[in-house]
């Protein structure tokens, strides 16, 4: 029996491996850091990856210790491994790829390129000189490694090309509501969404007379949501495909739902709230002039960035999305084809089977 461990540390990382692993891996035992979607699907736990899920330095900095922990654990079981799958997440995985290969793993596949295109592009070469494969989602990453002669590098396409889609019927959807949808994604993890939910408090009353303000979630953080904003929240799986698809427009915390946004063909403001201290870092250290996938891939601000802005200054931006809608939308279709055709997560499944 094939021995794997798949190491993750956010939700976006998250999805797609259960998409991917869902069916056709049954003869083979699978371990690594979980939630609880991938424990449901046979992949066992040597911890949750909320554990050690951070945003930005000085986020990072207060988890240390749960990560040393848990970073122990990791290293004892991931020597039982035939293959060890690493997905994104440099910040762990950058450091258990050099510690694997001192262990003598025998296999490693690096799933999903850090961004070293924006910064940090010396995590190319470790990645390039130790790991065995590379599979990138964004079609130019390929270039990126084409220096590194042992690495065999692979792209067929972006997961959510194949995932980005309605959950329900438009007219179930939309039952609900009593005026037009207005999605506002606070983003995945509980310091993102405390942060967010300051900006828009008490600011929200003269988009109410329009829109109905609806935040796509997870349940544990429903209750807090709605005291802080007094919105309604959707927390069923695929609930902001739905919002994407059956809205005019939408206000979307950086990270992976701009990308979902902009292949349900949704005009957006993305717009993102870190620690001053980490902003000025960042600020520094990226090279690339967006924030948003959706920008980077279309070489254009189509959708309007407002990082580190106040709400006032989020909702002036929403505003002009909303009035240019249709333009942004025509514009957004070109992302099917720069990231290709359907059926990418059937070509994963495959290629990690041929891979191992």
């Amino acid at each position: 029996m094939k021995r794997v461990f798949i190491s993750l540390a956010d939700r976006s990382a998250s999805n797609y491996v259960y998409e991917i692993f869902r069916e056709g891996f049954e003869e083979y035992e699978i371990w690594g850091l979980t939630d609880q979607r991938l424990e449901e699907i046979g992949i066992k736990s040597v911890g949750r990856y909320e554990e050690i899920s951070a945003v930005g330095i000085t986020e990072a900095l207060t988890r240390i210790p749960k990560f040393l922990k848990l970073y122990g654990r990791i290293l004892k079981s991931v020597q039982r491994a035939d293959t060890l799958i690493l997905c994104d997440a440099p910040a762990l995985n950058l450091k258990l790829l050099k510690d694997a290969r001192k262990l003598g793993v025998n296999k490693v596949i690096y799933f999903i390129s850090p961004q070293v295109w924006a910064w940090k592009p010396k995590r190319a070469r470790i990645i390039g000189k130790l790991s065995d494969h590379l599979i990138v989602i964004l079609p130019f990453e390929k270039k990126i490694y084409r220096n590194f002669k042992n690495l065999k590098v692979h792209y067929v396409g972006h997961p959510l090309v194949d995932m980005a889609k309605p959950k329900k019927e438009k007219e179930d959807f939309l039952r609900g509501f009593r005026k037009k949808p207005l999605p506002i994604l606070l983003g995945s993890r509980e310091a993102e969404i405390k942060r967010h939910t300051k900006l828009f408090k008490n600011k929200l009353e003269g988009l109410k007379k329009e829109f109905e303000p609806v935040s796509p979630t997870f349940p544990q953080y429903e209750s807090f949501i709605k005291k802080e904003l007094g919105i309604r929240t959707l927390s069923y799986d695929g609930a902001s495909y739905d919002c994407f698809y059956y809205s005019d427009a939408s206000i979307v915390a950086s990270g992976t739902a701009s990308l979902e946004a902009g292949l349900a063909l949704n005009p957006h403001v993305v717009y993102y709230r870190v620690n001053p201290l980490t902003y000025l870092i960042g600020k520094r250290l990226v090279k690339i002039p967006f924030v948003s996938l959706v920008n980077i891939l279309l070489r254009r601000e189509v959708v309007p960035e407002a990082i580190q802005k106040d709400g006032k200054e989020i909702l002036k931006k929403f505003e002009y999305v909303y009035e240019r809608r249709e333009k942004i939308r025509e514009e957004l279709s070109m992302l099917r084809y720069i990231l290709g055709e359907r059926g990418v997560i059937a070509r994963l499944r495959e290629l990690f089977r041929e891979i191992i």
